[in-house]
């Protein structure tokens, strides 16, 4: 009796769902691939997992029945963002394509994330008690335009590890920890979230 209870509530709540989906209007998203700034290249699976942190920023609870968030495909982005960088000439910076990619897209917000560091290397330490020394460094940058307070924002995170050889201070953990704090200080979940949908 309990699980047809459970099974009957679901069921309303899901109706419930779609039918103020049907009365929302879903926040528009461009999210850009992960941009490289940086001499050293980070592996295929670093790139995954730095995309990935970015995807769940963005990430929204049951949207294909809530339909909170319209994600707009990557290849319409990129082409309005090569258009926009053409006319603008290739010295234009990521702060100031964001806001004309948005009107372009009629895009609600707009995130780029980009990897401004990315380097690592060891080295014999000068001290005979101590081993392999590791140096390494990551910085990540989030730019992206928000429609709904009119604000370009850009916010930077980076890490820094130069001692005695340790897993914790491989690159590519301080980029994954330097792409988090960029997109908390970035605000990016939170933005998803405030949005206020708009009824037809």
């Amino acid at each position: 009796m309990r699980r047809i209870i459970v099974m009957v509530l679901a069921m309303l709540f899901l109706l419930v769902a779609q039918v103020d989906a049907a009365q929302r209007v879903p926040l528009r998203v461009v999210q850009l691939p992960l941009k490289l700034e940086c001499g050293m290249r980070p592996s295929s699976a670093v790139l995954d997992s730095l995309e990935k942190q970015v995807d769940q920023s963005l990430h929204v609870p049951l949207n294909g029945t809530l339909k909170a968030v319209e994600y707009i495909p990557e290849d319409e982005c990129l082409k309005a963002l090569d258009e926009i960088v053409s006319a603008a000439g290739k010295g234009v910076k990521a702060k100031a394509v964001v806001k004309p990619l948005a009107e372009k897209l009629q895009a609600d917000l707009v995130v780029m994330p980009i990897l401004t560091g990315y380097e690592q290397y060891t080295r014999m330490s000068f001290r005979w008690s101590r081993g392999l020394m590791l140096h390494s460094y990551a910085a990540v940058q989030i730019v992206g335009y928000d429609r709904q307070s009119d604000e370009v924002f850009r916010k930077g995170a980076s890490r820094w590890f130069d001692d005695e050889y340790s897993a914790a201070g491989e690159v590519s953990q301080l980029a994954r920890e330097a792409m988090d704090a960029a997109l908390r200080d970035a605000a990016i979940h939170e933005r998803v979230g405030k949005w206020k949908t708009n009824v037809k």
